[in-house]
């Protein structure tokens, strides 16, 4: 045999090495596949949600899992979730349990309660959620044989393949070339199309609706694994906070009370503003984090009718944002006066700086109107003084103390309340900017009743009693504001 003919004939033993079926169509392999090489990875994903979502009832990660009453494990083909909210069952045909020995419902266990809870009682409910709970979905056939099951999977759980395709190209390559990397993977399962419409169930906004909420954002620019690590648990996976973007605000809000308490960012702008299990219409507690970050606290509830469905609009009301955990002593519209300073308050929750504020407007009306009737009474206008010495002491002695509390509580305003770093923000304050206002102007006319009496010595004549009845008018409006924003009149 000569060299030539050698060669050729071990070049065609090899040819089926070379150009196997898994060299040029790509299938599924399995995470344990993955595993030799991202060993890292596959540890994270194995203890998280996705790879829970869906077991057989044979599963060991399902064990402590209970069953629904008169069920024994051979009834059941797939338990779905049991890993972070909330457990259903599928029984030997592949339909959901909705009825058990005790009767209709009873049929979904919650995780946080421990408690068994009504879902769809009685009715026949086929699976058909493969497309989001498995890897290597079709929508043809029924996995197993099962009717009950709408389509069929490779593997029970959102494994690898997933999110990234079908490996087999990537396994024997390695090239990144080979498998499906992006930054908008996580669109077809954490989003409802459209995409640019948020669904709200009751008060609650519609689960594995994060990428819309995100759209309607502030943050529409950025991607789910721009903060998170799409193979952890939803609980460890951030790799950015707020406050790795957000440094001016988080300097502002480390100096405040509510972060010395441990109140996050997100326990505001990420409200569990959704229900996947448990939550408390009241309160607006739910059970699933929200993903539109802005608060207007001067809006209602955020309720929109668009072709007979009720949607969210894009943004996230004190409601969800503050009065779940400020139910019990305060309501909606303390809420509504206070959330504006949320970021600056440096005492307590209960804002004492304002009720102080409140406390100093009422001394500041009272002695204005004193300074104001003996006045008038050196005036001789109501009645005669018996004793003019006294008057004018009174009447010196209250002015002063107006101007003095003046300085107190524009000191406090300022130092607390006004956004001196950004002053367009006082714009969101709504009607309250009249008090804002009324503060220069109280300056101003401060400013003329001094120079009325110390330069013209009008202190009692006409243009003095004007500058005193202004001052009067401006210290009814600070009360004013200041007791409607506080109380809600």
């Amino acid at each position: 045999m000569t060299a030539k003919a050698a060669i050729s004939t071990v070049l065609f033993l090899l040819l089926p090495f070379f150009f196997s079926p898994a060299a040029y169509t790509n299938g599924y392999v399995g995470a344990p596949r993955c595993m030799k090489c991202h060993q890292k990875e596959y540890d994270a994903w194995k203890d998280s949600g996705h790879a829970r979502i869906l077991n057989r009832s044979s599963s060991p990660e399902i064990d402590k899992i209970p069953l629904p009453a008169g069920f024994s494990r051979p009834d059941i083909s797939y338990v779905i979730g049991g890993y972070r909210w909330k457990a259903l069952f599928l029984d030997k045909n592949g339909y959901l349990i909705t009825s058990t020995i005790a009767g209709q419902g009873k049929n979904q266990y919650d995780l946080t309660s421990k408690k068994w809870v009504d879902y769809l009682p009685g009715q026949k409910i086929p699976y058909d959620c493969g497309r989001c709970h498995t890897t290597g979905f079709s929508s043809e056939g029924h996995q197993d044989g099962l009717e009950g099951i709408m389509g069929t999977w490779k593997f029970q759980g959102v494994a690898c393949e997933a999110c990234h395709g079908p490996g087999s190209a990537h396994a024997k390559s390695g090239r990144k070339t080979d498998i499906k990397i992006g930054r908008n993977i996580c669109v077809d399962c954490h989003g409802l199309k459209p995409l640019n419409v948020i669904p709200v169930e009751g008060v609650f906004i519609a689960p594995y609706t994060e990428v819309n909420q995100m759209r309607k954002s502030e943050m529409a620019g950025l991607s789910c694994v721009d903060c998170h690590d799409p193979h952890m648990s939803a609980e460890g996976s951030i790799k950015k906070t707020c406050m790795s973007c957000h440094k001016k605000v988080e300097a502002e809000y480390r100096d405040s009370y509510m972060y010395r308490t441990g109140v996050k960012c997100e326990d505001c702008h990420m409200p569990p503003a959704g229900i996947v299990a448990e939550g408390d219409r009241k309160t607006f507690q739910g059970d699933l984090k929200s993903h539109l970050f802005k608060i207007d606290h001067r809006k209602g509830l955020p309720l929109t009718m668009v072709d007979g469905k009720e949607i969210n609009p894009g943004y996230l009301s004190v409601d969800y944002a503050c009065t779940r955990c400020h139910y019990l002593f305060e309501n909606r519209q303390w809420a509504v006066s206070f959330a504006m300073y949320a970021h600056r308050v440096k005492v307590t929750t209960d804002i004492k700086i304002m009720r102080l504020q409140v406390a100093a407007a009422s001394l500041g009306i009272l002695f204005s109107l004193l300074a104001l009737l003996s006045a008038a009474a050196l005036k001789n206008w109501f009645w005669p003084v018996q004793n003019k010495k006294k008057m004018i002491s009174l009447h010196k002695h209250s002015a002063w103390i107006t101007f003095s509390l003046y300085v107190f509580v524009s000191t406090l305003c300022i130092y607390f309340h006004f956004p001196l770093d950004k002053l367009g923000k006082a714009l969101s304050m709504g009607w309250f900017l009249i008090h804002i206002f009324n503060g220069p102007l109280g300056l101003f006319i401060y400013a003329g009743k001094i120079v009325a009496v110390r330069k013209y010595k009008k202190g009692w004549g006409a243009q003095g009693v004007l500058w005193g009845a202004a001052l009067f008018v401006f210290w009814l409006i600070q009360y004013g504001t200041a007791i409607f924003s506080f109380y809600k009149i």
